[in-house]
């Protein structure tokens, strides 16, 4: 079972999901009241790596954790199910409490993609069954489609897409781009009791590694069906090589080319498959030990208040924005420690 349990009304934690530019970042940011995290106008991910961010919501100190989509551009599943594993499995060991999961959709979508449906699958995969009770879901950029555009969209997801979800506990809402609007939501999901997601209980209580859960193991088929098709594409390779003549020099390169970025494509996918062999709790468990360890000699760590202690756990597996410190070093004085944030986790 999780550790530090005692301590789980100290501090809080939501998630934010969705799939690249459904608006995670902005909402974190209206409801920060400040451009805390990088936000963008095209389709491409702003979100690189997970980052939390410090709020307080009535009298809840809270971290909402952005977390970049499942249909990045750049980094695979795995990598990114490897990254939200890793932070979910330490905070459940160390008694952040989380409260709920924010799922966002943009209303401006016509239809819902592919690479949407996965993302959705993987995201239900985490949740688990037991913990959609604290999903909301919710649709964004209501300024951008009129109101019948929009009611029509939303009956298709609550009709279809979300069915399963909203069948389950899951709440259904907007977010009209406002503060209030945010806090409202936010508000909800904080006055909720702790729920568990899945993937930590599988990987925290059932010590399971990252593919024998039900979110890495749907993530590894789909790797196994990538690996396929790259091992067949370098077999058409091969046999068009075999078949040029010698004096097509131009065709040849061109081959040699497309052979070696196949190659690699087949090289991603082993390393992502190996990627998701690993032990994460285990992982997780024996680095924080290890940071709790270099603290013991000089009794930093028995006598540091819980919430700073905590913060500096998150530190180690989460990024913290640049715009977050003064809410952060408010919190730190809050405990009596009299420290920036900086200066801090220099020292941690």
């Amino acid at each position: 079972m999780a550790q530090g349990m005692a301590h789980q009304d100290v501090l809080s934690m939501i998630l934010v999901m969705g799939v690249t530019g459904a608006g995670k970042s902005f909402f974190i940011n209206t409801l920060a009241g400040a451009d805390v995290v990088k936000t963008g106008s095209t389709l491409d991910p702003c979100t690189a790596n997970c980052e939390a961010v410090p709020v307080e919501i009535g009298r809840s100190k809270v971290l909402l954790i952005d977390t970049p989509g499942f249909d990045d551009s750049v980094r695979t599943d795995s990598e990114i199910l490897t990254e939200i594993s890793r932070l979910l499995a330490a905070f459940y060991q160390e008694g952040v409490s989380l409260k709920g999961v924010i799922y966002l959709h943009r209303i401006t979508d016509i239809r819902y993609a592919g690479s949407q449906v996965k993302t959705l699958n993987i995201f239900k995969k985490i949740c688990g069954e037991l913990a959609l009770k604290n999903v909301f879901l919710v649709s964004s950029r209501w300024h951008e489609v009129d109101e019948a555009q929009g009611a029509s969209r939303e009956q298709q997801l609550r009709e279809k897409f979300w069915a399963y979800m909203l069948g389950h506990g899951s709440t259904m809402t907007r977010f009209y781009g406002t503060r209030d609007s945010a806090i409202g939501i936010a508000s909800q999901l904080v006055s909720k009791q702790n729920i568990i997601l899945e993937i930590q209980r599988e990987l925290v209580d059932e010590g399971k590694t990252l593919k024998q859960t039900t979110a890495g193991a749907f993530v590894n088929d789909d790797i196994t069906e990538m690996k396929a098709r790259h091992e067949e594409e370098l077999r058409e390779i091969e046999h068009l090589r075999q078949t040029l003549r010698d004096n097509d020099r131009a065709m040849k390169r061109q081959v040699q080319l497309e052979w070696q970025r196949e190659q690699q494509r087949l090289q991603t996918a082993q390393q992502d498959q190996e990627r998701l062999r690993r032990d994460i709790a285990a992982e997780v468990r024996a680095e924080i030990e290890q940071k709790k360890e270099s603290k013991k000699g000089s009794g930093l760590w028995k006598a540091m208040p819980f919430l700073p202690s905590l913060l500096g756990i998150v530190e180690m597996f989460v990024g913290i924005p640049p715009g977050s410190t003064s809410m952060l070093t408010s919190w730190l004085f809050d405990s009596g420690i009299g420290e920036s944030v900086s200066q801090f986790f220099a020292n941690f």
